[in-house]
């Protein structure tokens, strides 16, 4: 997976990690639903994990958790 490094660097800055997996499983959902994407994979909606990975990997997509400062509760991306 080409974005495997960026995302796993993402992983290591937040202090919760499933949180940011929460909002990447989030993302795919929307994307499944019809949303429009901000990547360039070529077929979204066959493909939505991917689209939503590289979304986040190249930062296009950012998540906010609440809760505290840092990050403690569901995550939320924007």
């Amino acid at each position: 997976m080409r974005y495997f490094k960026a995302i796993e660097k993402k992983a290591a800055e937040t202090e919760n990690q499933y949180s940011l997996v929460l909002a990447i499983a989030k993302r795919v959902r929307h994307i499944r639903s019809g949303a429009p994407t901000l990547s360039d994979v070529p077929d979204p909606l066959e493909n939505p994990v991917e689209a939503a990975l590289e979304e986040f990997a190249e930062s296009q997509i950012a998540y906010s958790v609440k809760g505290s400062e840092e990050g403690a509760g569901a995550a939320n991306p924007d």
